[in-house]
């Protein structure tokens, strides 16, 4: 399995910003995956974490999570162990009211069973057409990172074939989606940790993006924090079109990224900070945080035998 990654004690070199920039689309677009499903990023945040809870069991058991590791596998109902609002809200660092009443909502919607024991996502509500695009865009875009990630040469010190991994006939779609679910859970307790609300934290990753265009002037300043003059300053408007959130609520969460530094105003909209990405609090580079999530997420990818397949499934394209 891969080792955590260590802060440099330099500043981050230019394939840390690559490696970043790279880990950041994954996390953009894995985000607006998720928000396909409703309007803002809180309920499906809420269902990621529900279905997790509810996987606890399959995803301690090995012979259960490779049951259970293909779209047409969706582990039954008696599987899955429900888990208390208290208990979400707790996980969330949400409050209690907060996830009380959006749990009672996907309940109606059918999203969402609740019991005396607690809430559950049902197997029907993981099956079906809709569900299954959004669960392969998911896989294809793991995929591509893991590939991208690959390109980089970021992952040397990742066992990719670590003994006792599954070997899988069909594609492990649920697995993938299950690591991602993990994944993503942890960086927004990150977000959590700062904020109490993973909005400022995706707003800043959005804004970070949207400020990069890609013509053919910036291409010469791509590999390194592109200067000020160089990037393109993102309106509050655009930002509340790219999250789905009200524009006077993007507006409150822009003054509290400038009053902590994470951003300033320009002419026509904000630029990230950039700069806080290489000095982190305690001096812990931002940037190694992101390539030790990265990290973690494929070491789990190749336990659960999704790189595996990825591996056998491009050697059978060679040889084709």
């Amino acid at each position: 399995m891969g080792h955590p990654v260590s802060a440099p004690e330099s500043a981050p070199s230019l394939q840390w910003w690559r490696i970043g920039r790279t880990t950041l689309g994954f996390m953009l677009d894995t985000i607006a995956l998720g928000r396909a499903t409703g309007a803002d990023f809180l309920g499906p945040l809420i269902s990621w974490a529900i279905v997790e809870a509810n996987a606890a069991i399959i995803n301690q058991d090995p012979q259960l999570s490779h049951r259970y590791a293909s779209l047409d596998t969706p582990p039954p109902d008696e599987l899955r162990r429900p888990v208390s609002v208290n208990a979400l809200a707790s996980s969330l660092r949400l409050p209690y009211e907060t996830v009380r009443r959006r749990v009672a909502a996907m309940t109606a919607a059918g999203v969402c069973v609740t019991t005396p024991k607690g809430v559950y996502v049902p197997a029907a509500a993981l099956t079906g057409p809709r569900y299954e695009a959004l669960a392969l865009a998911r896989y294809e875009r793991l995929k591509q990172f893991y590939e991208d990630l690959q390109a980089l040469s970021a992952l040397g010190r990742v066992n990719l074939a670590p003994a006792g991994a599954p070997q899988h006939d069909r594609p492990p779609v649920r697995a993938a989606n299950r690591a991602i679910s993990e994944y993503m859970l942890r960086v927004v307790d990150e977000m959590m940790l700062r904020w109490r609300d993973p909005v400022p934290g995706i707003l800043h990753m959005e804004m970070t993006r949207a400020n990069i265009l890609f013509t053919d002037r910036q291409r010469l300043a791509m590999d390194a924090p592109v200067p000020d003059e160089l990037r393109t300053p993102v309106s509050t408007l655009e930002l509340a079109r790219r999250v789905g959130l009200p524009p006077e609520t993007v507006r409150r969460h822009l003054a509290k990224l400038e009053a902590a530094g994470l951003c300033r105003r320009a002419k026509g909209g904000h630029l990230a900070a950039l700069e806080q990405l290489a000095h982190g609090p305690g001096d812990r580079h931002k940037l190694a945080d992101m390539l030790a999530r990265a990290h973690r997420l494929m070491c789990r990818c190749a336990q659960l035998g999704v790189i595996g397949y990825w591996e056998a499934e491009a050697r059978r394209l060679d040889v084709q």
